[in-house]
């Protein structure tokens, strides 16, 4: 019955069909959701930090619902992008920018987990239907160099200066997104050149369609597109800031450990994200479904959940004086 709390994840797609569906102030119903009220919930409910038994772990493999949770994101999520056709040419045409600005904050939280994160659940599966449907989710919100880098790039070099997408001590969150991602479109076009040029052709139709279609909200649709990828990529800074692995001979690092990921047990993060925020054990079995990954005392953890450490990484500040400290003992391993 645990397996249940999973059913958590459609909160986040309800919060963003009410902001489509809604004017004015409530048309931020996702954004303030996501990173409002989640972070105090979060900050008054119990982290869950327990392992699952084998026969837990055995019960949840060969229960399909899992994976169909994952799925029903995808058409919630192209079910937004058709509202969001629908709703920002009448915001434009009555000149509505406070709902066009909540409409496009609604459909970039949409590109970020229904798109994004899903995208990366359904990636690491061998499964070539599902790394189809996770490329075709990142063509949604144009970023389909992550499926290459991320998969061949970020795995291999995580916690070392390769690694675009891991947050170096002391960079601030905005000058990180600009690196990582001029570094995340190098690695693809570097390691996957064929399946790059495919993936962009694909977006580049995409956006056609959406001109054709409805070409006033065009130019939303990139704005929420990059809203998705920023928030992806202010994941990407929270989930490695100021880990390092040692350098063991001069073409190799040590191997990734639990202590070269932050991870968060507060419990709404991790049962609407998929179980992203157990990052190690994903670093360390790429492969693993979400319901079966583990916590490691070893890791470090966040003193928040996910999107609470977001929103404090966008105050450089406040994150370098919370996080810095509780690098030293972590780096000095």
């Amino acid at each position: 019955m645990t397996g249940l709390r999973y059913l958590l994840s459609l909160l986040l797609p309800a919060s963003i069909y009410a902001g489509l569906l809604s004017q004015g102030f409530w048309s931020f119903a996702a954004l303030g959701f996501a990173f409002g009220l989640v972070p105090v919930l979060e900050s008054v409910l119990p982290a869950f930090s327990a392992n699952l038994s084998e026969a837990q772990r055995a019960e949840r493999l060969s229960q399909p619902w899992y994976d169909l949770l994952v799925l029903a994101q995808i058409p919630l999520h192209l079910g937004a992008i058709g509202l969001f056709l629908r709703v920002v040419p009448e915001d434009r045409a009555t000149g509505d920018l406070l709902s066009l600005v909540g409409h496009i904050s609604a459909l970039g939280v949409s590109c970020g987990s229904l798109a994004i994160n899903v995208a990366h659940e359904l990636g690491h599966r061998p499964n070539a239907t599902y790394q189809r449907l996770a490329q075709g989710l990142l063509v949604t919100t144009l970023y389909g160099q992550f499926f290459i880098d991320h998969n061949l790039g970020h795995h291999k070099n995580v916690a070392t200066p390769e690694d675009a997408s891991t947050a170096r001590y002391g960079e601030v969150l905005y000058a990180f997104w600009l690196r990582s991602i001029a570094g995340v479109w190098r690695t693809a076009w570097r390691l996957k050149p064929g399946l790059m040029a495919s993936l962009f052709a694909l977006e580049l139709t995409y956006l056609a369609a959406v001109f054709v279609w409805a070409p006033s909200a065009l130019l939303p649709l990139l704005l929420a597109a990059l809203m998705g990828v920023v928030l992806l990529e202010t994941v990407n800074y929270i989930e490695h800031y100021g880990l390092l692995r040692q350098k063991v001979s001069v073409h190799r690092y040590e191997n990734a450990q639990p202590e070269h990921s932050w991870n968060s047990n507060h419990p709404l993060g991790r049962f609407m994200l998929f179980e992203l925020t157990r990052h190690s054990d994903h670093h360390a079995h790429p492969y693993k479904p979400y319901p079966v990954l583990d916590h490691f005392d070893e890791a470090p953890q966040m003193p928040a959940g996910y999107p609470a450490m977001m929103v404090l990484a966008a105050l450089p500040p406040l994150w370098f004086r919370v996080m810095n400290p509780r690098l030293k003992p972590v780096t000095s391993n």
